[in-house]
Order: structure tokens, then sequence, then C-alpha cells
């Protein structure tokens, strides 16, 4: 069932996002036409001005008023879901700015565990402040709900950017991965591991700054020697995602360091750079088989234009055995940093018949100044370890084709300037479609003259057609128009009929048509509504008038 005007204006001064008097000046200040007749008609107009979000206008004309409030925040719009709860972008109701607020499930809240897995995330979101950690800013419980505030990041995170783009280029990738590994190693050196390192918790903001999202699966690292058993990795959980999980966070959940999320972020790289992750498989169990077993992928197997340092970088970040990975976050930083400064050549071995000359590593600088500079590696195991049973067979400087990166790349250029004709050309088309439509089903409007001063105590508008009522409002349900004269109504075409009463008085009653788009004026005769139906028959204030009789003797 539809909810009344009246209805829906006083939700809105429930839930704080308007007054009724501000709805009431608001409704005035529309033109006659557009003056919505019910609540959803209402909604839907504050919703296309931007005043109600599409999540508020529904829970308002459900009456859910109480759910777009908690604590000292108002609700706008779900921004995300998860297995704890869903997360949603909120309002302060006092200083009016925007926050990311995440509820816990109900459906969760009795399960003690999961309970101490919530109070461990905001423990844990209080120790980190960092501009590469989304910061947490306020936790509370209300009745049995529990939740969590957060800066409100504008942006996407780097999984919805690759499902759109594909692939992203090389200067992008270890530009986003630099700057998560610096905000992963100082959680690192605040005892936190992550454990859930993936593109979907990279946010990419508005200007460009990496920021890693959901501390929820972080284990705090425990002191040696801790018989703590009240952790959130018990009962043999496997928390992660598998496509970015490395082989002993699989294997054990229990001890899990900081290389853990090394390898995942690693995979990471690789999943931004070639489209899809290092070990795809048809199954969970499958692909986790893979990390453990399969050989580490190269770059260079899917892209010619990554260079050798950033492969081997990845590499070596994906070494099944921790022991051969980078052990420090703070190395994979230098490692990127150098990447992102320098080219890096490898040359092959050179075999003679008395002796071996070993390959040499040389990295051109990018100084800033057009001149470059070469100098030799002091320390090449940061560059380079790689488990050597996995070792692929490395190529000489690869041949450039005719059909050459800038070439495919002119090609997707050429290739994306049709297709934004094409779309252009779409949404002419649909506008025009829409416009027809739109042409061909618009609403007629009848504009009822009924005086203000004629309302002061009982009345009535009521319209029929073919016998059946088709709108009605009175002086105890005026849908908020008790102020509004003339009243705008909108009806599709068609004959209709129209009764004006305002009792004692007689009522004013006649025919009326409606076509599309034409507006059609009905007014009450004030003559009628001067001299009451008792009246014209001699009673005044229900007394009868008497003649007299007496004649003069």
């Amino acid at each position: 069932m539809a909810v009344s005007l009246k209805q829906f204006i006083r939700y809105l001064d429930e839930a704080e996002i308007m007054t009724a008097e501000a709805v009431r000046e608001w409704i005035a200040d529309q033109p006659i036409e557009a003056r919505p007749i019910d609540g959803d008609a209402l909604a839907k107009t504050l919703q296309k001005e931007g005043i109600l979000s599409k999540f508020q206008a529904q829970r308002l004309c459900q009456g859910k008023v109480r759910s777009l409030l908690l604590d000292n925040y108002r609700l706008i719009k779900i921004i995300g879901r998860g297995g704890m709860g869903i997360v949603y972008e909120a309002e302060h109701r006092t200083m009016k700015h925007r926050v990311a607020v995440k509820v816990i499930s109900s459906k969760v809240t009795a399960n003690n565990s999961t309970l101490r897995r919530f109070f461990r995330e905001v423990e844990v979101a209080a120790k980190l402040s960092h501009p590469n950690i989304v910061t947490a800013i306020d936790a509370n419980q209300t009745g049995k709900k529990y939740y969590m505030v957060m800066e409100l990041v504008q942006g996407e995170d780097l999984g919805v950017i690759v499902q759109r783009e594909t692939v992203l280029t090389v200067p992008e990738v270890i530009g986003y991965m630099t700057q998560a590994a610096v905000g992963i190693a100082y959680a690192h050196n605040q005892g936190v591991i992550h454990r859930d390192i993936k593109p979907h918790n990279m946010l990419l903001d508005n200007d460009g700054v990496i920021k890693i999202l959901d501390m929820g699966l972080v284990s705090l690292q425990r002191p040696q020697g801790s018989d703590d058993d009240d952790s959130i990795t018990q009962h043999n959980q496997i928390i992660g995602t598998v496509d970015y999980m490395s082989p002993e966070q699989a294997d054990d959940v229990h001890h899990v360091d900081q290389r853990a999320d090394i390898y995942s972020l690693g995979c990471s790289i690789f999943r931004l750079l070639v489209g899809h992750p290092p070990f795809p498989g048809s199954s969970a169990i499958q692909k986790l088989l893979s990390h453990r077993d399969d050989p580490i992928p190269s770059l260079h197997d899917s892209r010619d234009d990554i260079p050798d340092l950033l492969d081997q970088i990845f590499r070596r970040m994906l070494a099944k055995d921790p022991n051969n990975r980078y052990q420090s976050m703070d190395e994979v930083v230098g490692a990127l940093e150098t990447c992102r400064l320098a080219t890096v050549s490898v040359q092959p071995n050179i075999q003679t018949g008395e002796s071996v000359i070993q390959s040499i590593q040389s990295i051109d600088l990018d100084l800033g100044d057009g001149d470059a500079s070469t100098m030799e590696v002091e320390r090449p195991d940061i560059l380079l370890t790689v488990n050597p049973t996995h070792q692929p067979s490395r190529r000489a400087v690869p041949e450039i084709e005719s059909d050459s990166v800038a070439t495919k790349r002119n090609v997707i250029r050429t290739f994306g300037k049709v297709n934004y004709f094409v779309t252009f050309l779409t949404i002419i088309i649909l506008c025009g479609l829409s416009g027809f439509i739109w042409h061909k089903t618009r609403l007629g409007y009848v504009q009822v003259q009924f005086p203000v001063e004629y309302r002061d105590q009982r009345w009535q508008i009521q319209i029929t057609s073919a016998g059946k009522e088709i709108y009605q409002i009175n002086e105890s349900q005026d849908d908020g128009l008790s102020k509004s004269n003339p009243i705008s109504i909108s009806l599709p075409p068609g004959n209709y009929e129209y009764t004006l009463q305002r009792p004692p008085y007689f009522p004013e009653t006649g025919k009326f048509v409606v076509t599309r788009g034409a507006t059609i004026i009905v007014s009450g005769n004030e003559e009628d509504w001067t001299t009451s139906d008792l009246q014209e028959r001699g009673y005044d204030n229900l007394n009868p008038v008497q003649e007299d009789t007496n004649t003069s003797q």
C-alpha cells in the first residue's frame, strides 16, 4: 500500500532529513504540475533532487524510519557487504560530515567468538594511523548492534578498476603496489598481519592515494611463549582469499607471519598486470594445491613490456618457501622503489671453452635531469633470489616485432574511439525513444480552485470516473495540501466528475475531460458557498423562521 503524502512528510521529519515545515515549503515552491500527490511521488522527486538516496527512499516508503538512525549517525546507503556485516555511508547528525559505518550482522552477534573477532578488529584499527591505511574513528554498541566508524574514502578499489580495465600499465602497478607496501610495512611494524591482501582491499582515492581496507581478518602477533588460545585463527579456519593465499597460510593458519602478506602482494601484482591470478583453478582446493606445487609463472610470458627487475621482484615475493622471499615488507618497498627509478638489464651467461662468465647486472637510474647513470648492484640477492627448481628459461632481449606494443595500443585507442561513437549514438537513440514514450504516456492535470478560507471547518474534494472514486482529500487527510490553492492533481486521460463539498453549503459538482499534457481548471462557485442550503429553505441556525400570521386590527 502506498504511503500517503502526509505520512511520508512525518517520516522525513522523524528521520531528521527535512522538517515537516521545510517539506511543505519545498512542495509549495514547485511548479503546480510537478507537485507530488502521495508519498511515493515525493520520494522519487526528492531522490531525483539528491535530497534522498535510493536506500533512504525505500526505507521511508516502508515506514522503517528508525533503521536509518544509528546513535549519532544517519545511514545514507550501503557501500559494502562482508562476512561480518554491512558497511554504510553515513552522516554525523550534528557535525554533518560523511563517514563509513561497519555494522556487525545481528545473525552472528550471539556467537562469542565472532564478537571477540569484532572487538579484536576495533583494537587493531585503533593502533593504526597511516596515510595508506583507512583510519578508524569510533566504535560502539547500541542495543544489540555493534558498529565501527571509519573514514569515508571517495574512490574505487583496485579489484573493480582491473575488472573494468582488464590490465593496468606497468608504472601504475609499480606506483600503487609501492604505496600498498608502505602501508602494510607500517602495520607489520605495529605487530599486525593483514592476511587478506588483494586488489579488492586496496582502495584508490580520487587523489591517487592507495589505502588498505578490511582489517577484519588481521591477526595480532602474540608474544613468544604466550598461551592465549583465544585467537581468531582457532578451530582450523582458513582465513583469506585462495587466489592470493600463501602455501603456509593454507597449511597452518596458527603460524602466519608478515611473509604471507608479501606473497599475497606479489599475487596482486600479477593480477593487475596480467588480468588473472597467478594460479587459476576451477575449485578452491585446486588453487591451493597450485600455490603449493606449481612453478612460479613469469610476467614475461604474458606481456612484453615488463622490466626484468619487476619480474625478478615478483618471483621472489612468490617463493614457495617463506625463507626464500623478502623477509620484510620494508625490503619489498626498497625493491619496488628501485624498480620505479631504474631500468634493469640482465645479460645472459656467456659460455667459453675455459670458464663461465657470470651475468652482469646494471641499473640505469633516472636522475630526473635527462642524464642517466649506471651503477653496479651491491646486493644482488635483494633483487633476485628464486628457487632454481622452478627457474624458467631466460630469454635474450626480445626482438621487436612489427606488431609492437605501441602499435597494439594505437589499435586499442582506435577501437576505443569507435566504441565511444557507438555509445554516444546509442545514448541519442535511447533519449529520443524515452522522449517519445514520455510524450505518449504523459499525464494531464486538473487544478482545483478551493479558497483556503473556505476550508476552516469540514471540506472535501472528490474526483470520480464512471462512478469509481479516483481521488479524495478532506480536512482529516489533506496530504499536506491544507494551505495550497489551487490544488494540482495529475490524472490519466479520460472523463471525470468532481464534487467540492463544504457542509452545510450546497456541494459544487461538474464534469471535465483530461487530455495528455493539458491542464484543466475547476473552480467552486463562491455564491453557492455564501448561502447554505438550510438558509435557502428558510432556516437560520437550524431554527425555522416563523411568518407573522397576526394582522393589525
